[in-house]
């Protein structure tokens, strides 16, 4: 197949855990990307931030950087784990899934046990989805003992095995793409832009906690208080079979989606046509609807700032199997510049 530019870069985004509260590993990497193009700082809640100067308006580019995942919430006896769902991790994902759990000494490999087949019961039958309070971590360990010289301990984060993998032509699947997608698309962004001469103050923010209630963004939106913001994200999809219409339809290949309503945004009807200007002006493909979710304009609207949400769409979201156009998530950064070169509006 052909070779997708800038693949290897996003793969190691997805690679880098970062359960939200735990984003130490994938704050590292990205700050090891960035840290050419400026001094970073990162905040007391941790957020990263790099900042570019200037003396026109402040325009805040943010994409939170953490994902969904659990915790070790107990260890037992008989050296199994039980956990605690962190963000929106559906019960139906958990059962027969390999996970890590990332501790001080390194990574330990894990998997979430089920009951077997041959071995279920009529009463087993009445329940197809098991509640996360009856799931159980299984590392290889027959005591508590032995779980603790692993390294071991409560609240160890937990993720699900990440991974990339191509599909036909340029989609590709893996985890997490909420929102490593928004990650490396303002990574990109920041490369176009450190390079251009512009009278705007400009900061980039790759945020946290995004997926327990917008806890980052509610810092930066306190603490910065900017003219305009962009916030970056996934925007789920509406391509698959078994999905009601009454959301407006958006294509996987098809570009990145203003997001112009949500549950809890309305994003500036201003910065939406600014944005449909900007996108028409250099030929760069998108598209524009209304979705459920939210995303961390959210917060950052509240306080004051012309706020425009935009997402690369992607099927399954908060699954292990996300599927995403790998040409929607290098229009991302192209959008975003495109539209950022032209405020103040």
């Amino acid at each position: 197949m052909k070779e997708l530019k800038g693949i290897e870069e996003f793969k190691e985004l997805l690679m880098a855990p970062g359960v939200s509260g735990y984003e130490d590993d994938i704050r590292n990497k990205i700050e090891e990307i960035i840290s050419e193009f400026g001094k970073t700082k990162t905040d007391n809640i941790g957020n990263l931030h790099l900042d570019i100067p200037g003396d026109g308006p402040h325009v805040a580019i943010v994409a939170h950087m953490d994902e969904i995942g659990m915790v070790v919430s107990n260890i037992e006896d008989n050296g199994y784990l039980r956990v605690m769902k962190i963000g929106g991790v559906k019960d139906s994902l958990l059962l027969g899934r390999q996970i890590t759990i990332h501790t001080r000494n390194g990574p330990v490999n894990g998997v979430i046990g089920h009951k077997a087949p041959h071995l279920t019961t009529d009463d087993d039958k009445k329940d197809e989805i098991v509640s996360w309070t009856n799931t159980y971590v299984d590392v290889g360990a027959s005591s508590y003992e032995e779980v603790k010289e692993l390294g071991v301990d409560v609240p160890n984060p937990i993720t699900f095995l990440p991974g990339l993998r191509r599909l036909n032509g340029g989609f590709v699947t893996g985890r997490p793409f909420d929102n490593r997608i928004g990650c490396y698309g303002l990574i990109e962004a920041l490369r176009i832009l450190s390079g251009e001469d512009t009278d705007l103050k400009l900061s980039f923010v790759w945020s946290v906690q995004e997926e327990i209630g917008l806890r980052g963004a509610r810092v930066v939106a306190n603490t910065l208080k900017p003219e305009y913001v962009i916030a970056l994200d996934t925007y789920t999809s509406s391509d698959s079979p078994g999905l009601k219409s009454f959301y407006k339809p958006i294509k996987l290949g098809g570009g990145p989606v203003l997001r112009m309503v949500d549950v809890r945004v309305i994003s500036s009807p201003r910065l939406i046509r600014h944005f449909k200007e900007s996108g028409d002006g250099d030929n760069i493909p998108y598209q524009y609807g209304v979705t459920g979710g939210t995303t961390d304009g959210m917060a950052l609207q509240e306080s004051g700032s012309l706020t425009v949400s935009v997402g690369v769409p992607v099927r399954y979201s908060h699954s292990t199997v996300e599927v995403a156009h790998w040409s929607d998530i290098r229009n991302l950064p192209r959008l975003l510049a495109a539209g950022v070169r032209r405020l103040p509006l």
